[in-house]
């Protein structure tokens, strides 16, 4: 008895121990990844602080003298105000256009049965494997035909339709999670179709909405290219557009530059570290079913 015990101790023992190195891993690939992630941040911080001369003598290192003037330069010496205004534009018709679409398509494909659903689904869901920027020869031919050219309402539509297929993914699987027996309840109570999706369905759905909502404008707010052929209005130019502005033929601001990314990145930063919890809380339950 006393070597079964033993045995089962020392197995125990390598259990331990091996899971303490797969966490010593997990750890040290977390760190790295953090670190990779962290070091641009900083550098781009420090490049935005330096003066021009600082730059090229001291392309890596610390700002000998703390420019915080870069920041009122790039803000003021520019359209940034403006440009940030259409990025806000575009990116809340984006939300707008995927909500009210995804929300009723992934009420029907998690609630109702019918023939061809899984087709249906499927069809969706393929979309997922086309990246936007894989369309751009089309997109850029079919708004030419129709003229459609500085139109920031176009773009939010482009936006919101490549956002449809992994936001079905998402709110799919997190209304299935729903139980159904609160629908038949409500039926019970007299309430028909339109309100057991408007008065349950939508606010147990809140979290898996939002979630979709976030990860909208985390890819809206940020794209360039597709906004860089269809925009050429200086007044319709979309924030990532407006900071190339800072580097042309004849001049190159990179401190003003830097800045400009800043002022950028510092929105996307705060909306992502403060709708964090909402994301992981909307992925994981939408991972759910049945």
């Amino acid at each position: 008895m006393f070597s079964k015990k033993r045995k089962v101790d020392d197995y125990s023992g390598q259990t331990l121990i091996r899971n303490k190195g797969v966490l010593v891993l997990m750890y040290v690939a977390l760190t790295l990844a953090a670190i990779c992630v962290i070091l641009p941040l900083l550098w781009l911080l420090f490049t935005s602080l330096k003066t021009r001369e600082d730059l090229t003598l001291n392309t890596w290192g610390l700002p000998r003298e703390w420019v915080f003037s870069n920041y009122v330069k790039a803000w003021s010496g520019s359209r940034i105000p403006l440009y940030m205004f259409n990025s806000i534009r575009a990116t809340l018709l984006s939300i707008v256009i995927t909500v009210v679409l995804v929300t009723p398509v992934s009420f029907v494909l998690a609630r109702f049965r019918f023939k061809g659903k899984q087709i249906l689904y499927f069809f969706f869901i393929a979309g997922m494997m086309v990246p936007i920027h894989s369309t751009i020869i089309p997109i850029y031919t079919m708004v030419g035909r129709f003229n459609m050219y500085n139109n920031l309402e176009i773009l939010s539509l482009i936006y919101g339709a490549f956002r449809i297929p992994v936001s079905i993914f998402i709110l799919e699987g997190f209304m299935t999670a729903i139980p159904k027996e609160l629908e038949e309840c409500a039926v019970i109570d007299g309430c028909s179709l339109s309100r057991i999706f408007l008065n349950i369905i939508i606010p147990l759905s809140k979290d898996g909405i939002v979630t979709i909502a976030i990860l909208t404008v985390l890819s809206s707010w940020n794209e360039l290219l597709l906004s860089m052929l269809l925009l050429s209005d200086p007044l319709k130019k979309t924030l990532p557009i407006g900071l190339m502005g800072f580097i042309t033929e004849y001049n190159s601001e990179y401190t003003q530059l830097a800045a400009g990314i800043m002022i950028a990145i510092i929105p996307t930063i705060i909306f992502y570290a403060l709708a964090q919890e909402k994301i992981e809380k909307g992925m994981i339950a939408g991972a759910v079913k049945g």
